[in-house]
Parts: structure tokens; C-alpha cells; sequence
């Protein structure tokens, strides 16, 4: 009966929700359309991290101290800055990120070796001081990826956390519409599997997956919902999942 009603109430959040990002649904300007589109590239065997800050009204001198402090000994061993997509709209979240920060790394013990300095723990201690919430996602990746995020388009993430009763569904979902999302102007662009989590002010329970979507238009999303691969595979949804986090994002060029 739990799961039932567990799967019935995910359902619900996802068709309940306005899936038309509304503070981008309006035609993209002209001055956009000259914006540069960002690209990342990333070799097989190099370490991806997604970092989705919840900063505190209080903290910016926190952070300034954070990245003075860390940032110098990371970039010695290779960490980069990739691109940032600012959070436009919060569609179904109990968290509040106001950006997905792509980050690299050249290997995994280059992460590993930063975290053995011996200033690591005094400054990740401080992370508290400077964001109320700072979640870290990482994977190392598996074969050469690259990105692309065109300001002319629109971007959606799922970060989804399994039911451990019907691991696959939710993977069963997705390919059962992806031929809707293909129709009508959506692409699956990158599918973090299982990555590591870190936070410290929430459960340290890591997503099954991180799913990004890019669009053609703004209601592309909406329009899926409405084809029939949509009506059939939805079930999955709700089934496959404990919770998920739902947000439409735009490229900061």
C-alpha cells in the first residue's frame, strides 16, 4: 500500500507540475542568439563533478575565504572549471540551488590526493559558514564525453533517486518516451550513472542517476506528456523512484 501510494504521489508531482519553464518561456532574444554556445569536453578516465550550492544570506565572505583557500592547491592538481548553468526555475525541489557547476578532474587520484592535504578537513569544516547546503555529485568517466549548452535552447535535470524495490524502472521509463522526446525537439544530452555524493547538511544518500535534457522550445517537455509513449511508459516513473529533484536551467555565458 506504501509503495502504491508512494508511486501514485510521484506520478502525480510530475504531471501536477508546470513543466513550461516560466521564466524562460518566452522567445529567446536576439542578443542571446549571438551568445556563444559552451563546450566541454572530457577524456575517458577523467573525474566530472556537479556542484549545486545553496549559498547563506550570510556567507559570501565564507566563500571568498573557501576558494582562496582551496582553489589554489586544486588547480596544482588539475581541477578545472567547466560551465555553470544557473537555475531558472525550481519545478519540484525541497532544495534550493541557485546553480549545476561542471567541474573536472584529470584523474581520480588527483581528488583523492586533495583530500588527503592536510588542510582539507579544517577547510571542507568550513563549508557550513559559507553555504547553508553545498551538494557535490562525481563520477569518473567512462568513455570521452562532450557537452554542449546553446543559450538558443532549454534545458531541464532530473536528479533521481531509485526505488530499491524496481531498480529499472525508471530507466524503463525513459526509454519508453524517448522516442516522444526525440518528436518533439528533445535530446537526452548526458545520464550521470550512480555517481559519489557529498553534502553536509543532508543525508549522504547518492542519486541513481542525474539525467539532462536539451530542448528546442520551452513546452517540449509539456508536449510529450500528451503523446502516447508518454501515457504508456508514465507508470515507470512513479514506480521506479523514492524522490527526485526536478529544474530548468540556462547556460551563464
Amino acid at each position: 500500500m506504501q509503495t502504491y501510494i508512494r508511486s501514485a504521489f510521484l506520478s502525480a508531482c510530475i504531471v501536477g507540475s508546470s513543466l513550461v519553464p516560466t521564466t524562460v518561456a518566452a522567445a529567446k532574444s536576439d542578443e542571446t542568439t549571438v551568445q556563444k554556445t559552451i563546450t566541454i569536453e572530457i577524456k575517458k578516465g577523467e573525474v566530472l563533478q556537479i556542484v549545486a550550492p545553496e549559498s547563506r544570506e550570510d556567507g559570501k565572505k565564507a566563500q571568498q575565504a573557501y576558494y582562496q583557500s582551496v582553489f589554489p592547491i586544486a588547480e596544482t592538481l588539475g581541477y578545472k572549471r567547466l560551465a555553470q548553468m544557473n537555475v531558472k526555475q525550481k519545478v519540484v525541489s525541497e532544495y534550493d540551488p541557485a546553480a549545476l557547476i561542471f567541474y573536472s578532474w584529470p584523474n581520480k587520484e588527483a581528488e583523492r590526493w586533495l583530500y588527503g592535504h592536510p588542510k582539507w578537513p579544517s577547510l571542507k569544516a568550513s563549508r557550513p559558514d559559507a553555504w547553508s547546503e553545498l551538494k557535490i555529485y562525481t563520477e569518473t568517466v567512462q568513455k570521452d564525453l562532450t557537452l554542449r549548452f546553446d543559450p538558443t535552447k532549454y534545458y531541464s535535470v532530473v536528479v533521481a533517486w531509485f526505488n530499491a524495490e524496481n531498480p529499472g524502472d525508471y530507466e524503463r521509463y525513459l526509454d519508453g518516451i524517448a522516442p516522444a522526446v526525440e518528436r518533439f525537439g528533445g535530446r537526452f544530452i548526458y545520464k550521470m550513472r550512480n555517481p559519489s555524493f557529498e553534502a553536509h547538511a543532508s543525508a549522504a544518500i547518492a542519486p541513481g542517476q542525474i539525467t539532462f535534457v536539451e530542448w528546442d522550445k520551452p513546452d517540449g517537455f509539456q508536449r510529450v506528456q500528451k503523446s502516447d509513449e508518454y501515457k504508456k511508459h508514465s507508470k515507470y516513473f512513479g514506480t521506479g523512484l523514492e524522490r527526485f529533484e526536478f529544474y530548468w536551467l540556462e547556460p551563464k555565458v
